[in-house]
This record gives C-alpha cells, sequence and structure tokens, in this order.
C-alpha cells in the first residue's frame, strides 16, 4: 500500500492537503512523532503535529501532520511545502488521532491480506520458493533465510541478501554445523517459544544484528523456520505479523509444490546427515549400535551437472541409484547425495559396479566421487571427504570424466593439504627440469618419454606401444635420458622420486597426465 492510495481511502473522514506524493515507497506501518525519533523507517507513515518538525533535525520521509488551521495563508503551510519530504500530507489538529487510528486499522486490515494473497499467487506462477522469499523480503525490507528442522538451508534472499557473517557462512555450506545448532537451540526466546507462528525476535552475542524467527507448519507439523535478519529496514511492530504471513505463504509452497521437504528424513539419513554436520560421538554411537551397515563399503558422493532441484535429486537420482545398488543409505549435502554402498568382495565384480556407476552418471547427469574401502562407520566423515576430494580434483585434472576414485587422486590430495603448494616444485628431482631445457633446446621428447615409460611400470613393450616408437628407438632414448642426467633408471629410489615427481608437475600444470 503507497501513500497516494492510503490518503485516498481515508480523506472520506477529513480534508487532506497533500504537500508532496510518490507512489514508489511501500507503506507497512503507522507511528506517532514523538521528537525522540534518531531515525526513520521508509516504510512507516509517521503523525505529529507541524510544530514538532524542526527544519534542522531529521525529518520523517512519510508525513500526516496536523496544523490549527489548513488555510494557505497559516504560517505552518508555506515552510513544510518548502521541505523534502517524500511523502507528506497536511489535516486539522483535532483529526490528528481519529485519522491516525483509521490508517493503523486499515493497514493492518489489509497487511497480511494482500502479502499472503501476492506470495500464493507467485508461488502457484513459479513453483518456486526462492521466488517467494525474494517477493517477502522485499516487502519486508531485510533478509530471509528459511531453514528444514535440521538446520539446511533451503532457499534464502537474493533480492536482499544476508549480511550477517554467521548466516552468510551458514548460507555458503548449505547447513549449519552441529555446534551452531546446539547454541542456537539453547537461546532462551526458542526454548520457551510455543508451537504457533508468532514470531520471536532471537538474540546471538556472536552477531550485531537482530532476528526475528517463525515455525514453518504443515499438516500440524513443524518442517523448518524462517528467520529474518535486520539490515537497512529497523524492526517495526508489524514484521512480527507480516513474517507470520510469510510463514503461511512457505507452508502453502511446500504443501503445493515441494512435498519432499515435510516427507521426514529415515533414521539412516537423520543419523549420516548428523555425523556430516559434526555431532559429537556421544550422539552418534548409541544409533551407531543400532543401524546395521555393510562389513565392507565406500562412500559416494554425487554432485547433479544439470540441476534440477531437491524434489527431483531426491525423487530421481536418489531413488534410481539405491535401485542400481541395493543396500544404499543416502544423505543431502552440499547440493548432493552422499551414499554409503556396500563394496564387492571380488574385485571383478566391484569393476563391473564401476561401470554401472559410470553409465548411471551419464544418463543422470551427474558426476560422481568414489572413496577408498572402509569397514567402520565411524570411519564415514574421512571417507566422505575422501569422496567430495575425489570429485573436485577429478573435476581439476580430468573434466571430460564422469565417474572420479580417490585412489586415482590421493597423491593430490596430499599436495592441496601442503601449506604452501607452490614450494611443491622444489620437491622435484632435477632431472626433469634438464629435461624440459633438453627438449627445448634440441627439439626432442625425452621428458615425455620417461613419463611414459614411469607410467608404464618400466616395461619397453607397453611404453613403446604407447609413444607408437620401435622399442629400439624407447631403448635408444632411454639410454640418452640417462647419460644427460646422470640417472639409474634400474634403481627403484629414483624411479619413485621421478614418478612423483612427474605428479607434482602435473598438479602445477606442467604436463598432461
Amino acid at each position: 500500500m503507497n501513500f497516494i492510495y492510503l490518503t485516498e481511502k481515508i480523506s472520506n473522514k477529513c480534508e487532506i492537503h497533500i504537500l508532496r506524493a510518490s507512489d514508489s515507497w511501500e507503506i507497512q506501518d503507522v507511528a506517532l512523532i514523538d521528537n525522540c525519533q534518531f531515525r526513520y523507517n521508509t516504510s512507516t507513515l509517521y503523525f505529529g503535529y507541524s510544530d514538532q518538525i524542526n527544519p534542522g533535525q531529521p525529518l520523517p520521509p512519510q508525513c500526516i501532520l496536523g496544523c490549527s488551521s489548513l488555510s494557505s495563508e497559516t504560517s505552518c503551510y508555506g515552510p513544510l511545502a518548502a521541505l523534502p519530504f517524500r511523502n507528506a500530507a497536511l489535516i486539522e489538529s483535532s483529526s490528528l488521532f481519529s485519522i491516525f487510528n483509521q490508517a493503523r486499522t486499515y493497514i493492518e486490515s489489509n497487511r497480511s491480506r494482500g502479502l499472503y494473497e501476492e506470495l500464493k499467487a507467485l508461488a502457484d506462477e513459479t513453483h518456486s520458493l526462492e521466488s517467494v522469499l525474494n517477493a517477502a523480503a522485499i516487502r519486508l525490507g531485510n533478509s530471509l533465510v528459511f531453514n528444514d528442522m535440521t538446520f539446511k538451508i533451503i532457499a534464502n534472499s537474493s533480492s536482499i541478501p544476508v549480511i550477517d557473517p554467521l548466516w552468510k557462512e551458514n548460507i555458503r555450506q548449505g547447513y549449519c554445523s552441529y555446534d551452531f545448532i546446539s547454541a542456537v537451540k539453547e537461546l532462551e526466546p526458542l526454548k520457551n517459544a510455543a508451537m504457533t507462528l508468532d514470531a520471536v525476535e532471537v538474540t546471538c552475542p556472536e552477531s550485531p544484528y537482530r532476528k526475528l524467527s517463525c515455525k514453518v507448519f504443515h499438516g500440524g507439523m513443524q518442517i523448518g523456520f524462517v528467520l529474518m535478519i535486520e539490515g537497512e529496514t529497523a524492526f517495526i511492530p508489524s514484521h512480527r505479523e507480516m513474517l507470520s504471513t510469510v510463514s503461511q505463504a512457505l507452508s502453502y509452497t511446500v504443501g503445493h509444490y515441494v512435498p519432499d521437504l515435510y516427507q521426514g528424513p529415515s533414521p539412516y539419513q537423520q543419523l549420516l546427515y548428523d555425523m556430516l554436520i559434526g555431532a559429537p560421538s556421544g550422539d552418534i554411537l548409541p544409533r551407531l549400535d543400532k543401524m546395521a551397515f555393510p562389513e565392507h563399503m565406500y562412500v559416494l558422493f554425487v554432485r547433479p551437472t544439470q540441476y534440477m532441484g531437491r524434489r527431483h535429486l531426491k525423487e530421481y537420482t536418489a531413488r534410481n541409484l539405491k535401485s542400481l545398488l541395493p543396500g544404499t543409505h543416502v544423505t543431502y549435502h552440499k547440493n548432493g547425495i552422499v551414499a554409503v554402498v556396500p563394496a564387492e568382495k571380488d574385485s571383478d565384480a566391484q569393476k563391473h559396479v564401476y561401470t554401472l556407476l559410470g553409465q548411471y552418471s551419464s544418463k543422470e547427469h551427474v558426476r560422481l566421487g568414489i572413496s577408498n574401502t572402509f569397514s567402520n562407520m565411524e570411519n564415514f566423515v574421512s571417507h566422505y571427504e575422501q569422496a567430495y576430494a575425489a570429485l573436485e580434483l577429478g573435476q581439476r585434472f580430468s573434466p571430460d570424466q564422469e565417474v572420479c576414485r580417490y585412489v586415482d587422486y590421493q597423491v593430490f590430495d596430499l599436495f592441496s593439504a601442503v601449506s604452501s603448494p607452490d614450494s611443491l616444485g622444489r620437491f622435484c628431482h632435477p632431472a626433469l627440469a634438464r629435461l624440459r631445457q633438453y627438449d627445448h633446446k634440441n627439439n626432442t621428447q625425452l621428458y615425455e618419454t620417461l613419463c611414459v615409460y614411469l607410467d608404464c611400470g618400466g616395461s619397453i613393450k607397453l611404453s613403446s606401444e604407447q609413444l607408437y616408437i620401435h622399442r629400439n628407438s624407447l631403448v635408444y632414448r632411454l639410454d640418452r635420458i640417462s647419460e644427460v642426467c646422470g640417472l639409474d633408471l634400474e634403481d627403484v629410489h629414483t624411479c619413485f622420486l621421478l614418478r612423483l615427481s612427474y605428479l607434482i608437475d602435473h598438479y602445477n600444470g606442467l604436463r598432461g597426465f
């Protein structure tokens, strides 16, 4: 509701003289000028008397002022008209409080109904929680975050971005840590909050930003909460009511277009998720004792290359994975699927599984990271980190490869853990630099020849086939390499250092793999 619309609605009660009017600012609340305000809210319409306005003090951007007389000859009319209000009007002083009450009643009776209908229509049009949240954030003038019951970030406003550092980090990683969740649950306003739509203010000692929190329900069951974080728009009383309305709009959107949000996680899914966000062993171990996991297993991290939303991820991508690999348990983390998969005891059978996963990744438009095998579920998180690292490193070094095994990239993961990766070059055998210089000067391929020879395990037959040269030519090159660099290629320790050096070169982008 804007200033022009509201003044038209209340003008039948008394005479109103418009000093200045713009239709660009929403009015969400009313307040009285008490001469103690140091900051005025742009979405509030202020009521007061003309003699309360001091040109040397901050001006309310939107106001209705009472004057003793509305004739153009009065002393207040001319000076007030010259002040830089955005929206301003004058009424008889005797009508000020009746008009104030009328405006307040009209705003309150129309605010929630209008907001809910607007957000509901947007949900029907877009089927998108993000669209609803963005529109709501603009109406409230502050950023919004929607979380499920596990404190996973479901959506956040981009129309008014979150600036609170704590929640920016939560949004970046897509979830809240276990320690963060535990601390939030201990806040008094939340511990005592009733199971209603009433918004409560949340005070967090670690953050200077005020917050309002409101539960989101579906079918009488809480499915999450929506958080409003104060930014440039200061909290006003109507924000509580409006946030409750936003909660209802989110409930409508979830019920009609995102039904997976109120289908609660299975005990296995919840356990895996709690382990990923850092739940302590005292909480995890008793639950592990009640669940059965394979004797040997590995972790898959599945990331869509064409993300089609949470619902598709759960109803199609995850379901098809569990059909392909019976006995698989999944949870959802970092916009992907984390799966615990039974490992085949026979190596040929496991190779066949990798073939199936390759077909699955192409069909489902996903990339897969695969950890090493393990037997103790207490090691689940470290093997998830292996699967995640395999996917990240595979995307960097083999972008066309859809299935990335950690065993193929773990040495690069080791390099990544070095505090200063640029210093890895000093661990390279000096022979590699010497061969690069020799090749550049003599137009030869000794550097690549030695790399292939080492990759082939020192096999003359395999190396010559891969290089497409006669074995005698390969032997000549190897002799030349030994002569140029003073190498003994029969020495196992030397070959290990050379192989490691080539891996460092590849990590630093100096050679193809």
